[in-house]
């Protein structure tokens, strides 16, 4: 069976987020969609994506090579959080689909039928292939569910649920913490620790709303973990308040106080500040003093200024902000809630950030497009210093996103 993840029409939600990596490539509890479908089938997953980003997420034979042989097609919305569903449809005859509402959440079908379809969802037109599948494939409709992500929001909302529902995933190879040690405080018996993890007492861990897993990570002394959380491997907890629903990823550096927040991997947020009910991609660094608020004066829901889509009143009361890969904040700046900076842009000298920064800006009291030179240059110097190469087909992503996204600069210097 070969696996293939799919972006549908409601990639434009997260368009901040997404130029440089695919839908389900968003980190939302201990795993992006990709990583959770691998996980629960223990196979690989491809991709199916905008062109732009085929080069470097997509698979290396490129698209004809999935379809070559002669095993079933497994198809996964891109979207997909709660993925449940998954093994009873890998389990479906051949040529089933499963619709949630009016929308194609998966399918298992032969290399025929895919061929059929996989135009429509190389083109991001998941609707068009819905409808080709009524004509030929057995329909199953399935219970709405929750989980499937429509707004950035989502993935801060349900992180804290996702991670109680990675935990079995979890627990295949993390062991229960059972250390003897008077240095190490445990509140609640859902801590999971990785025997290659470094704890520097005193820790504490509370897992009595949720569990903890800490991957192969060092912990500096004086930090507090609260579940539900996940540690990624190679990160850094310095000394930090790492409060509930928050999921860091790899090589990660975090200090201050963080709540209910998603670190991609490799990005810093390694002195003092806050950070709540916000999405940081990769390549992220936050300068010391740099702090967000996630919640109005007058406790009101937060609205946020969705690219391409408009104001959007999220109805939601605590929303931080969303800062896409490669963002770079200088020192003591303040951000308000609902605030969305894009893909390479580097903000400093100010007090109050913008709301919204646009893709590849630099500046401060002024602003001005970031040169992609440049922004490419810093890029391959930080990759660099977390022994990461920044290869050419990485590059040919930054690149095609600068260009796809200049309408969004238009009037800057």
């Amino acid at each position: 069976m070969t696996v293939i993840l799919f972006e549908d029409e409601l990639w434009r939600h997260f368009a901040t987020l997404v130029q440089a990596r695919p839908v389900f490539e968003l980190r939302c509890g201990a795993f992006s969609t990709r990583e959770r479908v691998m996980a629960i089938l223990g196979r690989p997953a491809y991709g199916l994506m905008r062109p732009h980003l085929m080069a470097y997420f997509g698979p290396s034979g490129g698209l004809a090579s999935l379809l070559a042989s002669s095993d079933p097609i497994l198809l996964v919305n891109g979207r997909a959080l709660n993925l449940e569903w998954l093994t009873s449809l890998a389990c479906e005859p051949i040529n089933t689909a499963y619709i949630v509402g009016e929308t194609l959440l998966g399918a298992r079908v032969s290399p025929a039928l895919a061929s059929a379809i996989i135009y429509y969802l190389r083109e991001q037109q998941a609707e068009a292939a819905r409808d080709e599948l009524l004509r030929f494939a057995r329909v199953v409709e399935l219970q709405p569910l929750a989980a499937l992500l429509r707004y950035p929001w989502d993935l801060i909302t349900e992180a804290g649920e996702q991670l109680i529902r990675d935990e079995p995933l979890l627990a295949r190879r993390l062991p229960l913490f059972s250390a003897d040690t008077p240095h190490i405080i445990t509140h609640g018996k859902r801590v999971y620790v990785d025997p290659a993890a470094q704890l520097i007492g005193p820790v504490v861990f509370d897992s009595r709303d949720g569990p903890i897993f800490v991957e192969a990570a060092h912990i500096e002394p004086f930090s507090y973990i609260q579940g539900p959380a996940y540690i990624g491997p190679g990160t850094i907890i310095a000394s930090a308040r790492i409060r509930a629903e928050s999921c860091i990823g790899p090589v990660c550096r975090v200090g201050g106080e963080v709540e209910a927040s998603i670190i991609h991997g490799y990005s810093n947020k390694h002195h003092d500040g806050f950070l709540g009910h916000s999405w940081l991609g990769e390549w992220v660094n936050i300068g010391a003093m740099t702090t967000n608020s996630d919640l109005k004066n007058n406790y009101g829901s937060v609205r946020v200024m969705l690219e391409g889509i408009g104001q959007i009143d999220t109805g939601i009361l605590k929303l931080g902000c969303f800062l896409a890969d490669h963002v770079k904040l200088g020192i003591g700046l303040h951000l308000t809630g609902g605030t969305m900076i894009g893909t390479g842009s580097n903000v400093f000298g100010m007090h109050s950030a913008p709301k919204n920064v646009p893709h590849f800006t630099w500046g401060g009291e002024v602003f001005r497009e970031y040169r992609i030179d440049t922004m490419i240059s810093v890029a391959r110097i930080v990759m660099a210093r977390r022994k990461r190469e920044l290869t050419p087909a990485y590059e040919q992503v930054l690149r095609k996103a600068f260009e796809l996204t200049q309408p969004s600069r238009d009037g800057l210097g």
